[in-house]
């Protein structure tokens, strides 16, 4: 997942309540239906490294948590507490159940698997109100820089936009800035304010660039 030196990591967080947000993420739902005119990235994509191993995105269900979990297990530390801002050293069972438990409308959740082992893990919020949505994900880091992270994004970036949310935001730590590069290669408008070593970014979605993946390294399921 990373382009530049540092880890691809965004942080979601919940804005009424910081230290609430360490331990749980409180998600804000809304009731609604599914609208949107635009093509819909498949439910399933291929990656295909060039060592010929592949990676699937699908849909997260509850019952991947053992295998979300067991991917937490192998993170580096460094990684760990970029994705959270906290250094977890086993990550909460309450986080696991908020990454996978959604609606598929004002929430929604994504992993990327090889060999039936998730490597990677994207999911959106949305918030109360307007069509914001928090964004947040995360690669392993043997599968960082290797374009899991450009798909993850994109694939989510694509559900969200379906799903009438206009705009994902987030927050970076100072440290990790190849976050902004990875954002550049999936979206054609990163917006950006740094406030006490966060960087607070906000992308529209309808800048999403269609074609980050290279046409002979993509596949779709059928």
């Amino acid at each position: 997942m990373r382009f530049l030196p540092a880890a691809d990591t965004i942080k979601v967080k919940n804005s009424k309540k910081r230290k609430e947000n360490v331990m749980l993420n409180p998600v804000h739902k809304r009731a609604g239906q599914i609208t949107g005119q635009r093509p819909q990235i498949e439910a399933q994509g291929k990656f295909v490294r060039r060592d010929g191993r592949a990676v699937s995105i699908r849909v997260a269900t509850p019952d991947a948590k053992e295998k979300l979990r067991r991917m937490f297990s192998r993170l580096s530390s460094k990684s760990i507490y970029r994705r959270f801002h906290h250094p977890y050293q086993r990550v909460p069972e309450q986080m696991l159940n908020l990454m996978l438990n959604v609606d598929h409308h004002d929430k929604e959740s994504l992993v990327a698997v090889t060999k039936e082992e998730i490597v990677g893990h994207a999911m959106y919020v949305k918030l109360a109100d307007g069509g914001d949505a928090e964004v947040a994900f995360v690669v392993e880091d043997e599968w960082q820089s290797k374009g899991v992270g450009k798909l993850l994004l994109s694939e989510i970036a694509e559900k969200a936009r379906r799903r009438d949310v206009e705009t994902f935001t987030g927050q970076v730590l100072g440290e990790n800035r190849g976050v902004l590069g990875l954002l550049n290669a999936v979206f054609a408008e990163v917006a950006y304010v740094i406030s006490q070593g966060l960087y607070h970014f906000r992308v529209p979605l309808r800048s999403l660039k269609l074609t980050v993946q290279p046409a002979q390294n993509l596949r779709r399921a059928a």
